[in-house]
């Protein structure tokens, strides 16, 4: 195992008891010529410079076969092994890490409630600081900006100083312990950028008459969270809703699919795109990825997306993945949605073929703009999904927020007439 050295001494024991040999990451290349020619033992205590066990109570350890997961292993690292002693397959830890147990996911539900809190706090926050500093027309009306060019620089807000203040608010939340991935915060053209990353010396400074994408995600001791919201502060054009509206179609069609067991994510992957190519739209992205348990925020083996690749693993009850579908006009603007789900048992009203049916659970939970929606692009059935949603939303999130707060939470998630 190649780690940092940041194991406990009881967990260094465990690992030796069990004959894992623990070391330095940056040692894996050089490693791997000695785990080749078996000249790794099961302690580097026990070891003498050729690599042999010393008879100080390690076995000799010697390596039928080495197990290389190709969608994995680099091929830098493969190349320095013998390949006819080389077993190609998936590693049986990746799956074993993606079906989530109960306890798992009772975590990451509760990480996702506290995590949506500090997003709407941020939200809530932004909006305010957009129409006092920006005199814009904020998230709920809709109007150009009055006084966006009479400030002094130490009130602007720029695209990094505004995440500070969203890590802020998670910082505020029990467990926190660090961010998932560097938070992506663009604004107009930037957010067309799909790995977007602003740096303070030069990012752009938030503009109310641009759209704003924020993807952002946290660790907590119980879980690992990934969410994107894309708000408008100004007047958004008709084609910006157009747009927004789209890709909100693929999010509730995704986050809604009933599908039979065995089904992946390559399957999938055209519901939540079909909605936008109805106006000639798309996005060269992956739709959705495994959330790791307190692990890495993008986990396999399965996936949402138009790759091969998404074809090798099926969905299965307590996968987690995301829902990211989005939209990129260059030099323009950028939008993606994205809430993280739980496979679980679908009910319905039929089982062809005794297979099982399987649907989605959503733990993501902050509110999705109404004046960036084209209601009349919406069909009855997703206005009440919105509805559903928001009420849930305003629900689960109450006990984590002041009376502002609050306030403003129930303004965002009031709901649309059907």
């Amino acid at each position: 195992m190649w780690i940092k050295r940041k194991l406990s001494s009881e967990a260094n024991s465990y690992m030796k008891e069990n004959g894992i040999l623990v070391r330095e990451y940056g040692e894996v290349s050089s490693d791997a010529v000695l785990l080749a020619s078996d000249q790794l033992t099961p302690s580097s205590a026990d070891k003498t410079p050729t690599g042999k066990a010393t008879g100080n109570g390690a076995a000799e350890f010697v390596n039928d076969l080495i197990w290389v997961d190709p969608g994995a292993c680099c091929f830098a690292l493969y190349l320095k092994l013998n390949a006819d002693k080389v077993l190609l397959k998936q590693s049986p830890l990746a799956l074993a890490k993606a079906l989530k147990n109960p306890v798992e996911m009772e975590g990451l539900k509760k990480a996702h409630t506290r995590d949506g809190a500090a997003v709407v706090q941020y939200l809530a926050w932004l909006d305010r600081q957009m129409q006092e500093i920006y005199g814009a027309s904020g998230y709920f009306a809709e109007a150009e900006s009055m006084s966006k060019n009479k400030l002094k620089d130490t009130r602007r807000l720029t695209e990094v100083s505004a995440s500070d203040k969203l890590e802020e608010f998670r910082a505020s939340k029990e467990h926190f312990r660090g961010l998932s991935f560097p938070t992506i915060s663009s604004v107009g053209s930037n957010g067309a950028i799909i790995h977007y990353s602003p740096e303070a010396e030069t990012c752009a400074e938030l503009d109310p008459d641009q759209m704003y994408l924020c993807d952002s995600g946290a660790q907590y001791l119980d879980g690992t969270t990934d969410i994107t919201r894309t708000v408008h502060f100004g007047k958004p054009t008709p084609h910006e809703k157009t747009c927004y509206t789209a890709v909100l179609k693929g999010h509730i069609s995704l986050g809604n699919a009933r599908f039979p067991n065995g089904t992946n994510g390559y399957a999938l992957d055209i519901l939540a795109r079909t909605p936008l190519w109805e106006y000639g739209l798309d996005y060269r992205h992956g739709t959705g990825h495994g959330i790791g348990s307190y692990l890495n925020v993008h986990e396999g083996p399965h996936q949402i997306s138009f790759r091969p690749s998404a074809q090798n693993v099926p969905l299965q009850v307590s996968m987690t993945v995301t829902d990211e579908p989005g939209y990129y006009e260059d030099g323009k603007f950028g939008i993606r949605l994205e809430n993280v789900l739980i496979v679980k048992e679908g009910n319905t009203k039929f089982n062809f073929g005794d297979k099982g049916y399987l649907t989605f659970e959503h733990i993501t939970w902050a509110p999705y703009q109404r004046k960036l929606i084209d209601l009349s692009l919406l069909v009855p059935e997703e206005i009440k999904w919105l509805n559903d949603y928001h009420s849930k939303c305003s629900e689960i999130l109450a006990p984590y927020l002041n009376q502002s707060e609050m306030e403003w939470l129930k303004k965002a998630t009031a709901p649309i007439a059907v």
